[in-house]
């Protein structure tokens, strides 16, 4: 009988078939040199490339969804889930390499302390093409902020006693935000979450051009995920929190919604006065930026997550405790 796995990992895959190996590899070479029993679950959303082929020949398990409109971002983690056994779980992303010293640094730092539910570390990434990446890169201080923090973007390394005590993994119906609703779970269970100042993955993001990949994010279901994730923390102990996790594309709908009531009045003077706050957004933007293309790719990109905030609150939220039709894959021995 094969002994139980100490860790997990979970990678959530789609179209990954240029990353997936790198990601499985780079998992593989720490874990076996420390020499801990471990397995390697790819939780696939019905890719239609060669992802799935590739993680089989890398002796992975993959749990795929059988069906493409189940697909989001939380879907994938929680699948995995499902199928884990080991007492610690390594969230990835197909599109990640994970860095040398982080596993050992993380189960360190857990088991030295209890009360903490999981820890993630520094992030790195390739040159972007898209407005969204470039803003994270100049970003990856705030969004990957070091110490005690809310949430940890980008997966992490969880203690399954934590996991197990607020019930579910990730929310299988969220297109995005499923990192941050878990934190706000494990916070109000009395958890709390750590970024160490130690490497954790290099991520390569999408080659897509801004509208493109707007474009995408929008058929998706990626752009409705600030509005899911507010619908499902109504009447939640963290349901304050889910509010100041969306306050921009909260703001800037209520703010489009003021302005298309003033441009109905036909009042030139109110509709100027209207117009101002963007004016000194895009100003901002622009100085900031030192480029007007930049300032006007970010009122489009706010638009359109304002605009998907408004069409998540009225879209049917799945419970997350109800997975999807799937299967799982394993490779030959």
């Amino acid at each position: 009988m094969s002994q139980k796995p100490f860790i997990s990992v979970i990678i959530k895959t789609y179209n990954e078939q240029s990353g997936i190996a790198g990601t499985i590899n780079s998992i593989r070479e720490q874990l076996d040199f420390l020499r801990m029993q471990y397995e390697v679950i790819v939780a696939d959303s019905l890719s239609d490339d060669r992802t799935r082929e590739i993680a089989l020949c890398h002796q992975a398990k993959v749990v795929t969804l059988k069906e493409g409109t189940d697909r989001c971002c939380g879907v994938g983690h929680q699948l995995g889930y499902l199928y884990a056994q080991g007492e610690f779980l390594l969230l990835m992303d197909g599109d990640m390499e994970l860095r040398a010293g982080f596993i050992e640094r993380g189960l360190r730092f857990l088991l030295q302390n209890p009360d903490y539910a999981g820890v993630a570390g520094t992030v790195t990434m390739d040159e972007a093409v898209s407005y969204e990446f470039q803003s994270r890169q100049q970003r990856l201080h705030k969004i990957y902020p070091l110490g005690d923090c809310s949430h940890l973007g980008g997966g992490g390394l969880y203690r399954r006693s934590a996991i197990e005590h607020i019930g579910y993994l990730t929310h299988s119906g969220l297109h995005a935000y499923e990192e941050a609703e878990l934190g706000m779970r494990l916070k109000h269970a009395g958890y709390r979450l750590r970024r160490l100042d130690t490497p954790y993955f290099f991520h390569q993001s999408y080659d897509m051009p801004t509208l493109a990949l707007l474009r995408h994010r929008w058929r998706g279901g990626y752009t409705f995920a600030s509005g899911e994730l507010l619908k499902s923390a109504w009447k939640k102990p963290y349901f304050t929190d889910a509010v100041l996790a969306v306050k921009n594309e909260a703001i800037f709908s209520l703010y489009l919604f003021g302005l298309c009531v003033l441009l109905l009045s036909v009042n030139p003077l109110m509709i100027g006065c209207g117009l101002l706050p963007l004016v000194a957004f895009f100003l901002m933007k622009a100085l900031k930026n030192r480029s007007v293309k930049a300032a006007v790719l970010s009122v489009i990109n706010l638009t359109v997550f304002s605009a998907g905030f408004i069409r998540g609150l009225f879209s049917t939220l799945k419970s997350p405790q109800i997975m999807p039709v799937h299967e799982v894959l394993e490779a030959a021995a």
